[in-house]
């Protein structure tokens, strides 16, 4: 997952890739690691997916300006529009069945 760490980047990643996973952590959030690595694994099925991490302590403007409060918080955008946030806790299982529909209805 690549970092990213400006709005201007994250608004033309949005509008030049059909699913795009915004996924804000915390360096000392535990939880923030395990959910990212999981979320790692469930990717290597969607290679179409983008998806970027922003470690949202340090950019405090960046999750502001999304409505980002607490970490982690994952964001999916389908065809830049807003379709999932979730946060700590997150509904593994869930989330990959979603990202696999959306996925399959993109692709």
């Amino acid at each position: 997952m690549k970092k990213i760490n400006s709005n201007k980047d994250i608004k033309k990643i949005i509008n030049e890739n059909e699913i795009v996973i915004l996924y804000f952590s915390n360096e000392t959030c535990g939880a923030c690691k395990v959910i990212k690595n999981k979320l790692e694994v469930i990717l290597e099925s969607y290679t179409k997916t983008k998806a970027f991490e922003i470690e949202g302590e340090k950019e405090i403007e960046i999750s502001a300006a999304n409505g980002v409060f607490s970490f982690p918080l994952l964001i999916l955008y389908v065809d830049r529009k807003e379709t999932i946030r979730v946060g700590r806790n997150v509904d593994l299982l869930q989330l990959e069945q979603s990202i696999k529909r959306y996925y399959n209805m993109v692709f």
